[in-house]
């Protein structure tokens, strides 16, 4: 999201033309997030009251379109685009006086703190686990590309869990304990439910942190998101995503590679799944499994999006979904406040009647709805609004201009 990198391309440092292909793949992730999203009620997972039996096929259908198209593939669009963004803003600010590295620390210092507020409200919050995370990249952006990539492809092998896996699957390991974000999250329920908007703040000051901080930990994704970072931070250096014209092979190849990797393994993925493993080896296998296909599908999502962009940049749809992406950090935050009080006890309570296909129309009326409030935002303004506040705290000035020049305006329009 812009949450890992408000600007990007030339303009990073507030001036010249941005990568429009980074802010709207940026997009297609951040519509994929907030649609599963919708369908979890924000990290809510309560069941609904017994839909009647004609929604019942459209219910199923949402939640396995949505789930396939997007769970552990949305979220991995986003890290790839955080070192994407770390490696042009650092480009960018290398060219300024003082230290880029301690700057870029202090930038997701502000991101953390804006993320803490927001995961009061949300305890899914991406943000705190994006700036925690993104520390070591001021050290680590100083390595080769073929060192990062090979660190990387050892990130998002996950061996722990590889190792865990293949104890379990041999015997040779313990059943593995409970996960503990199972029960801290369970624990987390009867408040969303039934608390007041206080109650859920509250619980959500700690509990939540703990939840989604063992979720990362005990899912592996820390691994994997750590991996692309290093992954996006190799393709932005080398400019792959501004050039495609000049590295379509590298994209055609990575396209068909993620294609061929995804018909090998989501096979195997489906075979796990209807094995009869005990509970928590069926749920260790599968978990690895279903990583190894996202990325796969990622791979065809991100190479495919990119290679067919140049065709289709100039439709309406992508210049207003690029927007979106562009003003990711406020679009990602604005849908928690408003559907998090739709969904949970202390508002509208609509988790008791909202299904996964109620859900998903709602979140994507809403997308829309983003999407050409944000380009109409971006007509008139260079940022935004979340966007503005953090860049404004990053550099430590209420001087930076957010309204476009008379000049900027005019060249805009035409």
């Amino acid at each position: 999201m812009s949450a890992s990198g408000s600007a990007s391309g030339s303009g990073a440092d507030g001036s010249g033309d941005r990568i429009t292909v980074i802010d709207a793949l940026r997009g297609t992730a951040l519509v994929g997030l907030f649609l599963l999203h919708t369908i979890e009620h924000f990290d809510f997972l309560s069941d609904v009251a017994v839909p009647p039996a004609w929604l019942k096929p459209f219910d199923t259908a949402a939640h396995d379109t949505a789930f396939f198209l997007f769970a552990g593939k949305a979220y991995g669009i986003f890290a790839l685009m955080f070192g994407i963004s770390f490696s042009l803003i650092l480009g960018s600010w290398s060219r300024r006086a003082g230290s880029a590295s301690l700057r870029f620390l202090w930038r997701l210092a502000v991101l953390f703190a804006i993320g803490y507020l927001h995961g009061l409200i949300y305890c899914g919050d991406i943000l705190t686990i994006l700036a925690v995370m993104g520390a070591p990249l001021v050290l680590l952006h100083r390595l080769g590309d073929r060192v990062l990539l090979a660190l990387a492809a050892a990130l998002l092998i996950q061996p722990p869990t590889l190792w865990l896996v293949a104890g379990l699957l041999s015997g040779t390991a313990p059943t593995p304990a409970v996960p503990v974000h199972w029960t801290v999250y369970e624990g987390l329920m009867p408040i969303y439910a039934h608390g007041g908007f206080w109650d859920v703040v509250k619980a959500n000051l700690w509990q939540g942190v703990l939840a989604r901080t063992f979720w990362t930990i005990e899912t592996g994704r820390y691994m994997q998101m750590m991996g692309l970072f290093l992954v996006g931070l190799v393709v932005g250096r080398n400019h792959i995503l501004e050039r495609a014209s000049q590295h379509r092979r590298l994209l055609q190849g990575v396209l068909a590679g993620g294609a061929l990797a995804f018909a090998v393994l989501y096979p195997l993925k489906r075979l796990a799944e209807g094995a009869g493993l005990p509970p928590m080896t069926a749920y260790e296998v599968t978990n690895l499994a279903s990583a190894y296909c996202g990325l796969a599908q990622m791979a065809v999502w991100a190479s495919g999006f990119v290679l067919l962009y140049p065709r289709i940049q100039s439709l309406a749809p992508l210049r207003a979904l690029a927007s979106f992406g562009r003003m990711s950090l406020t679009c990602y935050i604005t849908q928690a406040l408003v559907f998090v009080p739709l969904f949970y006890g202390f508002g509208l309570g609509l988790y008791r009647y909202m299904g996964p296909f109620y859900s998903v129309t709602s979140g994507i009326a809403f997308v829309i709805l983003e999407c050409v409030l944000a380009h109409w935002w971006l007509r008139h303004y260079r940022y935004g609004p979340l966007e503005w506040v953090w860049r404004a705290a990053t550099f430590r000035t209420l001087s930076l201009p957010l309204r476009h020049t008379p000049k900027a305006a005019l060249a805009k329009a035409a």
